[in-house]
Order: structure tokens, then sequence, then C-alpha cells
């Protein structure tokens, strides 16, 4: 049971001490997330039940797609931001998302080609429309990946806001692919080299909250970092919002 609140409002209001155990800000995070409602989002139960037509299939990729674009790049502003010690955790992942040194392994084409295998062109991927959730959280996103001083507390740290961020994404990802993954297997394509990700994110998931304890014992490190977990977990209501409505939930 962790002892702080899942609310980063309340914990500014109380002030937490500037400092926690890293132990207790890798458990708190995991918490936050687990509680959050987008964690039991429709979208879940959805995915797991219904094999997805052809047009079904053409919105929520294209949709997903959309967003996992703008989320690479807000990665890559966002490690322009921590500090020198601290790039590290995040390098991985953009490796890793881009192909590791192989653009012709990045995960946007394994996402493509598994829309061809579906049996979606890819002049149709690209012409589905955006759904006003997602277009909305794609508004809403990169102030928590790479803030400015627009209206923030002052106290607040923002390579740790960035931190919070990430990590949020990061563990929501797991879920989000263990379900499309059940959706597809409807379709004879669970197995696809996309889904992957299923494993690739468990160890990412790791990696970023380990950047979110880096920020555990800096000073308004802990508000910081649950600002940008809670930020981006309110986003992905959005988001899965959008994903549902083009998926035809």
């Amino acid at each position: 049971m962790v002892e702080l609140t899942g609310s980063a409002a309340l914990l500014k209001a109380g002030r937490v001490p500037s400092s926690i155990t890293k132990e207790k800000m890798a458990a708190t995070a995991r918490a936050i997330a687990a509680e959050h409602p987008c964690s039991s989002h429709p979208l879940f139960d959805y995915l797991d039940r219904t094999k997805l037509n052809h047009q079904q299939l053409c919105g929520f990729l294209a949709n997903y797609d959309a967003h996992a674009s703008l989320l690479r790049r807000l990665l890559l502003k966002a490690a322009t931001i921590m500090p020198e010690e601290a790039v590290g955790y995040i390098l991985e992942n953009v490796r890793n998302e881009y192909g590791n040194g192989n653009p012709d392994h990045r995960h946007q084409l394994q996402l493509h080609d598994l829309a061809f295998q579906s049996g979606v062109t890819a002049e149709e991927l690209r012409e589905a429309p955006l759904t006003a959730g997602v277009k909305k959280y794609m508004q809403q996103v990169p102030q928590f990946y790479f803030p400015e001083n627009t209206g923030l507390e002052a106290y607040l740290l923002f390579p740790a806001i960035s931190a919070g961020a990430i990590t949020a994404t990061e563990i929501l990802a797991i879920e989000e692919f263990r379900h499309m993954q059940k959706s597809f297997a409807f379709l004879g394509l669970d197995q696809h080299i996309w889904f992957d990700h299923v494993t690739v994110e468990v160890e990412h998931s790791d990696e970023s909250v380990a950047l979110a304890v880096f920020f555990a014992d800096r000073e308004n490190g802990v508000e910081s970092v649950l600002d940008g977990l809670q930020g981006v977990l309110d986003a992905n209501i959005l988001l899965y919002d959008g994903l549902l409505a083009a998926a035809g939930g």
C-alpha cells in the first residue's frame, strides 16, 4: 500500500516532502496509473471481444498511428531538457522506436505492415480521418512532455514533469498492446511482429519508472513527476475515447 495519494492536486495542496524513497516513487507511479479511470476504459473490453471490420480497422490503426507518431517526436524533445545523467533513460526507447539503427525496422512500418495484412491499403490509412478525441489528446499531451513557462506552478521541475508523462505513456502502452493483440487474434494476426511491443513495453515501463525514480530525491521532484503522470493519464481518456470511436464502439 503506497502512502501517497493518487491526486497530484492533493499532493500539491499538502506539499508532500520534496523527496521520497526510490521504491516508494516507483510504487506510487504504478498505483496511480492502475487506479486511474483510463486503465479500465471501455476501449479495452471492446477490443477483447470485437473482431474489427475493414472500416473499423482502418480508422483504429490510422488514429493509433497518428498519436504514436506524435509521441515519438515528443520523446526526442523530452531528451533535450533532461539532466545529462538522465538522458540515457530515454535514448534506448527512442532507438527501439526508430529501428535500432535500421530505419526499415522502425515501429511505424510494423504498424503499416499490420494494416496491410489486415487488408487496409496505404491510401486508406493515409486518408482516414482523426477522431475528435485523438485530436484533443494530441493537443494536450505536448505540454507534459515538453513543458514550458505557460501557467505552470513555479516550483515544478520541468524535466520531472516530462519524466512523469513518459512513465504514464509507457505503463499504459502495455495494456493497450495486450488488448489490441486480443482483437487481432480474431484475424489470425496476434503473432505479428508489432505485438512484440507487449514484451518491449514491459521493458520500457521499467526504464520509464526508473526515469521517474531518478527525480524522487530532487527538490520538488515528486510533485513534478506526479503532475506529468496525472496530466497524461487524464489525456489518455480522450485518446481512448477517440480510438473507441474509430473502432466503431
